[in-house]
């Protein structure tokens, strides 16, 4: 026989699992198919790798030699097939993006024109997971603070803009009609808010209004707008808006005094991917593009005249 890349995934499967059993359920074959390739590897090599012992196996000094070496080359082979698949995907097709439902995402999308295939993706670990195995090349992701976002070293990232929270309040509320509300002001309000997500958004809510001086009442979940901007409207509810976009009929969109609430919209690519030398340009595209989208809504436009321009760093 010759050693090939299933017989060294058998071994490895076998020295992680720690039993025959473990690792036939992994590799989905049967214990008996697992203890015979072993058996005929071990009768190639012209040695013992494993010790059986009642609760299971226990690398020999030779088997541990070869766990390593075996390990080092399934990582090599694994990267091969990454950087040929790599190479395939030419300079002429398609960027892969996904990220956010966030206007950037569009503006982005907008900008790599017809050359682009992309999906909405909330999750940041499911971003992440995309960038590290080359599924997609390019990820709008955010960031709030508290929470860190830890990308692969394969990939490079920066700041699209950074924005405040604005808050929905029901046209009826004490604060409907002030320029801006405290935080302090929606201590006894009930709350909407998306359900807890690995982006850190309700612990970075929870943490400033604690410094405000009191808990959240939430009393609805919804990541879906149009359900979050009815129970504002019809129950009397508040909740965070993007400061982005316009404001429907029962519906104020309220600057938060201080803006204590902020979100972080960051742009993250692979820098093997032929995307990654047109960065600076679509980064300035998307600005140009979000600009135009501050103007158009009237809150925003306002905060963004009265000082806020300097706090957004949109770069």
């Amino acid at each position: 026989m010759r050693l090939e890349v299933r017989h060294l995934e058998l071994v490895v499967a076998i020295a992680d699992c720690g039993s025959l059993r473990k690792a036939a359920a992994r590799l989905h074959l049967t214990q008996p198919a697992v203890t015979t390739q072993l058996k005929r590897i071990e009768d190639h090599l012209g040695g013992v790798l494993f010790l059986r012992t009642a609760g299971g196996v226990r690398l020999t000094p030779t088997g541990r030699d070869f766990v390593q070496e075996a390990r080092s080359m399934i990582a090599q082979l694994q990267t091969l097939e990454r950087v040929t698949r790599r190479n395939a995907h030419s300079s002429g097709a398609p960027t892969r993006l996904a990220g956010i439902p966030a206007y950037h995402f569009g503006l982005l999308a907008s900008a790599l024109q017809d050359n682009v295939t992309s999906r909405t993706i909330k999750e940041t670990g499911t971003l992440t997971a995309l960038l590290t195995t080359g599924e997609i090349d390019l990820a709008v992701m955010r960031r709030f603070p508290g929470t860190a976002l830890t990308l692969p070293p394969n990939a490079g990232h920066r700041l699209l803009t950074r924005e405040p929270l604005f808050v929905g309040v029901p046209e009826h509320h004490p604060c409907a009609d002030e320029p801006e509300v405290p935080l302090a002001a929606l201590a006894d309000d009930k709350w909407v808010m998306p359900e807890p997500d690995d982006s850190g958004m309700n612990a970075h809510f929870a943490r400033e209004c604690a410094a405000a001086g009191f808990e959240q009442r939430i009393a609805h979940f919804s990541g879906e707008a149009h359900v979050a901007l009815t129970l504002i409207r019809e129950s009397g509810a508040v909740c965070p808006l993007y400061p982005v976009g316009g404001t429907p009929p029962g519906v104020a969109r309220l600057p938060v005094t201080g803006n204590p609430l902020i979100r972080e919209v960051v742009l993250a690519w692979r820098l093997d991917a032929p995307v990654a030398r047109e960065v600076d340009e679509l980064c300035a595209r998307v600005a140009v593009g979000y600009r135009k989208l501050v103007e158009e809504s009237e809150v925003y436009a306002r905060w963004w005249r009265d000082g806020g321009e300097a706090f957004a760093l949109s770069l």
